[in-house]
């Protein structure tokens, strides 16, 4: 006779198989352990499921899915997509070069890799694919890696969402992602040169003063919300959360004021957009939140605490081998599992071998943001090789640089740990 973790667990691995939501998968995994558990699952519903989505900390969350929605209702992704261009469109490999930058610029407005992919990733892959000038799933691949660093520079939806599972300060996670996300950006910024010079892609002309003094000028409102939202929070004038309404309030304030680009119905659209995306989050949230309950009442937790200081290894060793089950589970798994349900089994342990949470958070995030883009499921190459309508095996190949080159830089920032740790601790 099976126990209800045993249960549980069979269930929930037959909901994976048959590819249902993931976030359905939780719940219903926890419903079905709470019946054979004798547990009241309504109770479970109201204290843990309920009490878990009215964090202070979650509530930023589809506040930053907003402001990016009014940002590419508003016209304020245009021009910050024109000052990218000026910026590096005459450096080697000109467009993808902007692809690159404009993801490190827009990281710092809104946290999350899909809407970089589906939204101004788009428009950069028709402008790159505009009379022959890179091959089409070059773009696309550019685009996919690039995307992978919206979700390491602050503001971060992943990054708020580990921060309550962790019990960490988001305010140090925010600081700890700067250095390792411009690091992956100037990262693939020399291989893009280095295959440029050798594929002969072109670059684009470079603007004269005034030009490139327009473009600027045109792009400060945009620019000055990461300089707001950061400055805010770590002068303590605002929360995190304070900080996520304060730039939903200011990308309204450009797009539908300043720039006059949105109209009203637009900035409908983009509440609506919001609250669906919102929505499957909180869910996602709200079922992780309960199943990491069960792990602590069945001890789960303990069993592999237990196992990771019977390891008897380093703490960098360990961190290795973490990033090794997480590569594999990347390969099958999309990144909500790993994170709604590995992670949070995991840090109790981790905690207890003396691992930096913050720390981890940072490479572990990167790590899952690799595995969107590693096969055979790489989520995010199927997103952008079907909106773009570009095969998704050539995708694949073109990425394999990228990918290698990302997993570089998580090598670095894991083996010295100071290159995340060193702002969040300035900043104390």
């Amino acid at each position: 006779m099976l126990d209800p973790l045993h249960w549980a667990a069979l269930f929930f691995g037959f909901q994976i198989l048959l590819g249902l939501p993931i976030g359905m998968v939780l719940i219903s995994t926890v419903v079905v352990w709470s019946l054979a558990a004798g547990a009241d699952a309504s109770l479970m519903a109201e204290r843990v499921i309920f009490a878990s989505v009215e964090n202070i900390i979650v509530i930023a969350i589809p506040l930053f899915i907003f402001t990016a929605k009014v940002m590419d209702h508003g016209g304020i992704s245009k021009r910050l997509l024109d000052f990218c261009l000026a910026l590096v469109g005459h450096r080697p490999g000109g467009l993808a070069q902007v692809n690159i930058v404009s993801s490190i610029i827009f990281s710092g407005m809104s946290g999350d890799a899909t809407s970089d992919a589906s939204g101004i990733g788009q428009v950069l892959i028709k402008m790159m694919r505009e009379e022959g000038r890179y091959p089409p799933a070059y773009a696309a691949a550019v685009t996919v890696a690039s995307s992978s660093i919206r979700p390491i520079i602050p503001p971060s939806i992943p990054m708020l969402v580990y921060a309550f599972f962790a019990e960490v300060s988001i305010g140090a996670l925010f600081l700890a992602g700067i250095l390792p996300g411009l690091l992956m950006g100037l990262a693939m910024m020399v291989l893009v040169a280095a295959q440029a010079r050798r594929r002969g892609f072109p670059v684009e002309q470079r603007l004269a003063g005034g030009a490139m003094l327009a473009a600027t000028l045109s792009a400060i409102g945009p620019l000055l919300m990461p300089v707001i939202l950061l400055g805010g929070i770590y002068s303590g004038v605002f929360t995190p959360t304070e900080a996520a309404a304060v730039a939903g309030s200011y990308a309204v304030l450009l797009s539908v004021f300043l720039y006059r680009q949105a109209s009203w119905g637009a900035l409908y659209s983009a509440l609506v957009e919001s609250a669906r995306q919102s929505g499957m989050v909180f869910l996602l949230i709200g079922g992780g939140f309960a199943l990491n309950y069960v792990f602590t009442v069945e001890r789960v937790t303990d069993q592999i605490t237990t196992f990771i200081l019977a390891l008897e290894i380093t703490q960098l060793q360990l961190l290795f081998v973490v990033h090794a089950a997480f590569i594999a589970m990347g390969m099958f798994l999309t990144k909500a599992p790993m994170m709604y349900v590995v992670v949070p089994a995991l840090l109790p342990g981790l905690a207890a071998a003396g691992v930096d949470l913050v720390h981890f958070g940072v490479i572990i995030v990167l790590n899952m943001m690799i595995s969107m883009i590693t096969p055979p499921m790489g989520l995010m190459v199927f997103i952008v090789g079907g909106l773009a309508r570009i095969p998704i095996g050539p995708i694949f190949r073109e990425s394999l640089p990228f990918m290698v080159t990302l997993y570089g830089v998580m090598v670095l920032i894991t083996v010295f740990p100071e290159l995340v740790l060193w702002l969040p601790n300035l900043a104390r």
